[in-house]
Formats: structure tokens, C-alpha cells, sequence
């Protein structure tokens, strides 16, 4: 579900993964194109881009706005900060939220349509929460801030399958994220 992440009770140490029956190439132009991510993830309510980056992306930052099933909402701006073409993309997170997310893809065959692969994804989100709301209330509200980290991430999935239409299969977070076993 969630540990946390140096001494700090704020931080956050989140796992998501799923597979799509889309193309590893499918998958990374949608991941790499930030700015339409609003029109198929929910919960992402808005998204500026604030600096181009270099030739790679290298640099480039975007301030976004993110709103969960309970209510509330969260900005911060994301720097690129790594590009492994069809395989990782790493980004730094300042802001209301403070830390680092990374996106791994990889091919994975279909067992049952040889001629088919898949394309799997794990995201990993390390960050602690400095709106002071949160961090007063994390000792009792943490398991909501969980839920809906992974109510966001999970939508996220669904609406990226959709946007690619493709077939979404196995998402998982938390320990069952963490226990995956490769099909």
C-alpha cells in the first residue's frame, strides 16, 4: 500500500503497474506528450508547460494541478530530469509535493497470441507532502491520501488504454504492485 520514505511521517513511496496491449513506441509518445495527458487522465485537472528543456527533454518543466476522488487538490511542477528512450522517463516534483516519479516500459509477450506483445508499465512516485494540512493530518489521514493516490493512478491507467485503444490488465499498487510476479 505505502511506506514511508526517510525519517520524514509525510513521505510517500508509491508503486503503480499495469499492462496495455499497446506498442512499447504507443505507449512512450503518450507518456512523453505531458501536455495532453488531461484529455485521458482523470483527475489531472490542468497542466502548463513552464520550460521547453533541451534537444532530449532534458529540462523541461510543466506545473500541473491534481484532483482526487475525496476532494482536494494538489499542484507542483515536474522537471524532466531523465529520457531512456522506450524505457524510463524520470521526473523531479517540487512544489506541494517534493520528490521524484519515474515511468518504466518494457515489451512483454502475450502467452496467449504469440503474435502479440504487450507493453508493461511501472510508475514509482517517492515524495513527501508539504501543504501543511497534510502534513499535520498524515498520522490519522494517511490511508485516505493512499486511496486516493491510487484511485488518480488507477483512472490514470484506464484512460490512457482508452486514449490508445487498447486493453488494460493487471493494474496494481501497493504491496500487490510490489509482489507482481511477470505473466
Amino acid at each position: 500500500m505505502f511506506s514511508g520514505q526517510d525519517s520524514d511521517p509525510a513521505s510517500f513511496d508509491f508503486l503503480s503497474r499495469w499492462q496495455l496491449s499497446a506498442s512499447l513506441e504507443a505507449v512512450w509518445e503518450a507518456l512523453i506528450d505531458f501536455q495532453r495527458w488531461p484529455e485521458w487522465w482523470p483527475g489531472l485537472q490542468s497542466v502548463v508547460e513552464t520550460a521547453e528543456g533541451d534537444a532530449d527533454g532534458i529540462g523541461q518543466r510543466a506545473s500541473s494541478r491534481w484532483r482526487g476522488p475525496i476532494g482536494y487538490s494538489i499542484e507542483f511542477e515536474i522537471e524532466t530530469v531523465q529520457r531512456e528512450y522506450l524505457k524510463c522517463l524520470k521526473g523531479k516534483a517540487t512544489g506541494e509535493l517534493s520528490g521524484s516519479g519515474t515511468w518504466h516500459i518494457s515489451p512483454i509477450a502475450d502467452l496467449e497470441v504469440p503474435d502479440r506483445t504487450w507493453t508493461r508499465i511501472a510508475y514509482e512516485w517517492h515524495v513527501i507532502a508539504t501543504k501543511k494540512w497534510m502534513q499535520l493530518l498524515n498520522p490519522v489521514a494517511r490511508p485516505v491520501f493512499v486511496y486516493s493516490h491510487d484511485h488518480v493512478m488507477e483512472r490514470g491507467a484506464q484512460g490512457l488504454a482508452e486514449y490508445l485503444g487498447c486493453e488494460l490488465r493487471g493494474f496494481a499498487t501497493g504491496e500487490e504492485a510490489r509482489t507482481e510476479t511477470p505473466r
